[in-house]
């Protein structure tokens, strides 16, 4: 059970305050999908870094062993458990772990994951006595930029505030990660952008598969030959710029073939550290990726970017999640205000 919706459950002693509205049927929205949802379709620039300096398609040659043994992913899970004199309550949990793939091939956890769950809603408009206390409470708001006071604006701004708490526990993974590793000749797989203090190693074994994409880099005719790519084909070398973070370098690989489907179908953006190294190896990481598609990451509906040990490493931490039929029974009883909830009878 939520341990956070136990105490919430157990301290609140307003249950009759006409202030306090209990939603038992709200959306349960979780993983990537949520992430990838709230994102906003945008046009970025970048900086072309390839010798050549064209974005033309590379071929990478054949698949080579990968040198992958460590994969990073994260998940978040959110729900609407309630309202407050109208200002929603959102629940969120959000956790970060670390697969290791042994020699013998079999997967195992590396180290322990790291997670949170907490309740967000903008502080100023809520009485958060009525939550009761010793509980996690995420501001949405950030210093003095307050946001409208509407609740879909609100909510939407506190599924955000889930998907960065996510964001920040796969950077604090992966910054321990580095310092464990420093100087060893090991490699780490993370889904999504690289982040988490690489920045501060000359030549750092992380690389990153970002299978959405939302942001556009390059013009309509650059983004042709993007689409246009074949399987074993990359793109030119790029640096994408309006990031807040330290520049990567980057390019786009195509996985699988994308005939009959969507033109992103089997096409992932891939980062590395900007550095030399990177320039010399970017063909062989590539090689490294085909081989990981191997084996398929079915019946994930996102088989054709989600290579499979981050697939592994997502289901690990969906095992320890709290469910949404753990979440709908604590809410229901909490709506009732059974007393039996704190000893989950």
């Amino acid at each position: 059970m939520s341990e956070l919706l136990r105490k919430l459950a157990s301290s609140i002693v307003h249950l009759a305050d006409p202030r306090v509205h209990v939603v038992t049927n709200g959306d349960f929205t979780e993983e990537e999908s949520s992430a990838v949802t709230l994102a906003v379709p945008q046009i970025a620039s970048a900086e072309i870094v390839e010798p050549s300096g064209r974005i033309d398609a590379v071929s990478v040659g054949e698949p080579r062993p990968s040198r992958f043994s460590y994969f990073l992913d994260g998940i978040e899970r959110r729900r609407l458990v309630m309202y407050i004199s109208g200002i929603p309550i959102l629940y969120g949990y959000a956790a970060a772990g670390i697969r290791y793939r042994a020699p013998n091939k079999r997967m195992y956890a590396h180290g322990n994951p790291v997670e949170r769950e907490a309740l967000f809603c903008p502080g100023r408009l809520v009485d958060l006595s009525l939550l009761g206390k010793d509980l996690d409470v995420v501001e949405i708001e950030e210093g003095a930029n307050t946001l409208e006071d509407h609740p879909m604006v609100l909510l939407q701004a506190a599924r955000k505030k889930v998907s960065d708490v996510r964001s920040k526990l796969e950077a604090q993974m992966t910054s321990q990660w580095l310092a464990d590793f420093d100087g060893l000749d090991e490699w780490l797989l993370v889904d999504g952008s690289i982040s988490g203090g690489y920045d501060r190693y000359s030549a750092p074994n992380v690389v990153g598969v970002i299978k959405s994409h939302q942001t556009q880099y390059f013009s309509i005719d650059d983004q042709r030959k993007i689409h246009a790519l074949r399987v074993g084909e990359r793109s030119g070398l790029f640096i994408p710029k309006g990031r807040n973070r330290p520049d990567v370098y980057s390019w786009y690989l195509r996985l699988w073939p994308s005939e009959g489907q969507d033109l992103h179908f089997g096409l992932v953006r891939v980062e590395a550290a900007k550095c030399d190294r990177t320039i010399e190896m970017v063909d062989e990481i590539s090689r490294w990726l085909l081989a990981e598609r191997v084996p398929i990451s079915l019946p994930d509906s996102r088989w054709d970017r989600m290579l499979y040990p981050i697939y592994d490493c997502e289901q690990f931490l969906r095992s320890r999640a709290p469910s949404k039929t753990v979440l709908d029974a604590v809410l229901i009883r909490f709506a009732l205000g059974r007393e039996d909830i704190t000893n989950g009878q």
